[in-house]
């Protein structure tokens, strides 16, 4: 479902532990998932607040390193939206 970045930061303000988005993007922009969930190591010292992990399906998403982090939401938001991203589930 085609989310705009609005939505999605909206969706990310509201996030408890744990919780996450995960998204599709299109062949043109290499396939497979996105997630975006909360740093788990945040607050500590130099942490962000969000993380963006990148891979072919969600369970690689899952483990991968994060490519993005921001402490604002519309950073990695509107990153989605550039590539078409589909909102999954």
């Amino acid at each position: 479902m085609k989310v705009s970045t609005e939505e999605i930061i909206k969706q990310m303000e509201q996030f408890q532990n744990g919780q996450k988005l995960t998204f599709s993007f299109p062949a043109v922009f290499g396939g497979g998932r996105g997630i975006i969930g909360l740093n788990p190591q945040y607050p500590a010292k130099g942490e962000k607040k969000y993380v963006l992990k990148l891979g072919k399906d969600e369970v690689l998403a899952e483990k991968a390193t994060p490519i993005l982090t921001s402490d604002k939401p519309k950073h990695l938001a509107k990153w989605i939206t550039e590539r078409f991203g589909e909102q999954v589930g």
